[in-house]
């Protein structure tokens, strides 16, 4: 019995011991456990602020390439005047901005709509020049939205081009073929893109009236000296190395002088006029034909010296049978011809040979075509 009740209490005392021990085991690892679940949030709060660093950094990067971009722009709009180089430069920076995505900008003139720059051409393809489609992103004021067109998986982007006082000019679309989708910040730089060049684009527009205003004859519409002298100096620069045929006619109203002392000034310059609707039908494009000063015109033509005569002569006898006036009166026109490179290898020695032909041909009694 004492035995058996020794063993008995040597079990107690072991059971004891084991379950001191186990507890201290589960107090420990329950510590353990307690640590690992704090490491674990701290953890998920460090990873929530690594994410939020990251967001936050993206943010400031895409910021910085933007005004980057935005700066980059403003200094290649600043470099020309030309509208058609401010959009051509526009095109090429959104569509360098954007890795590349196409960008087409069409033109708004007076209710239909050209396509005036781009870079590749899918989206011009894909558009057309649907005004009615158009229209609808220009009815948009200053928002950017998807073109209502947009039938295939590629994101399209599109946004009225206005200038400084918000009227509209035109529609840029852009389309991608590596993105799934434009983002909200993509449309916020595509507006500021557009905000920046309003200006600019107002500005090039202004340049373009005056520049082609400062190129005409007020007077006949015609081009005045000095854009003859600028297309027959880029005429021969084409023509000569080349080979290719450039002629000039020199053409002077016959007595001119008279109409304006018998029937006035204003009479003389209804005159001009319609001889200068004359010469430019003659010369085929409005653009060939110049009035130089007083009664002087020219016609630049591209054709060798035989074909050039056989149009000045047409013109000749087609301003004499023209009534100008409500009786017998009838006006002419003496001309000089003078070519490429037959006649001088340079303008100055080509217009010189152009006024010789037409003294020869008022002194042989003018109404009459002379070549040099």
């Amino acid at each position: 019995m004492p035995e058996l009740f020794r063993v008995g209490a040597l079990e107690v005392i072991f059971a004891l011991v084991f379950t001191v021990l186990a507890l201290c085991d589960v107090t420990r690892l329950r510590r353990q456990s307690k640590q690992l679940l704090r490491r674990i949030e701290m953890s998920r709060l460090e990873a929530h602020k690594g994410a939020e660093l990251s967001i936050a950094h993206a943010s400031l990067q895409r910021g910085y390439s933007q005004a980057r971009a935005l700066i980059h722009l403003m200094g290649e709009f600043n470099q020309v005047m030309e509208f058609q180089a401010v959009l051509d430069r526009l095109s090429r920076g959104l569509s360098q901005f954007f890795a590349g995505d196409d960008v087409a900008i069409w033109i708004n003139t007076g209710g239909n709509f050209e396509l005036a720059a781009g870079v590749r051409h899918d989206v011009a393809s894909a558009v057309g020049s649907d005004a009615a489609l158009l229209r609808s992103v220009l009815a948009q004021g200053s928002a950017v939205m998807p073109p209502a067109w947009q039938q295939t998986e590629r994101p399209w982007m599109a946004a009225p081009l206005l200038d400084w006082r918000g009227l509209g000019l035109g529609v840029i679309v852009l389309t991608s073929h590596r993105r799934s989708a434009y983002t909200v910040e993509d449309a916020d730089f595509l507006r500021a893109v557009l905000a920046h060049a309003a200006m600019a684009i107002q500005n090039a527009a202004r340049f373009q009236v005056a520049d082609r205003l400062s190129r005409l004859d007020a007077l006949t519409g015609l081009g005045n000296r000095g854009d003859f002298d600028r297309a027959l100096y880029e005429g021969a620069a084409r023509a000569l190395p080349a080979a290719g045929p450039l002629s000039v006619l020199l053409a002077d109203v016959d007595h001119f002088k008279q109409i304006n002392d018998s029937r006035g000034h204003p009479e003389g310059d209804r005159v001009l006029r319609h001889v200068a609707q004359l010469i430019a039908q003659a010369a085929g494009e409005p653009s060939r034909a110049f009035r130089i000063g007083g009664e002087e015109f020219t016609v630049l033509l591209g054709l060798a010296k035989p074909a050039a005569i056989s149009v000045a002569v047409l013109l000749c006898a087609r301003v004499s049978q023209e009534a100008f006036f409500g009786d017998s009166t009838r006006l002419t026109l003496s001309i000089g011809v003078a070519a490429l490179p037959e006649d001088g290898r340079d303008p100055a020695t080509l217009m010189a040979a152009a006024d010789h032909a037409l003294y020869r041909a008022k002194a042989a009694g003018r109404n009459r075509v002379n070549a040099a």
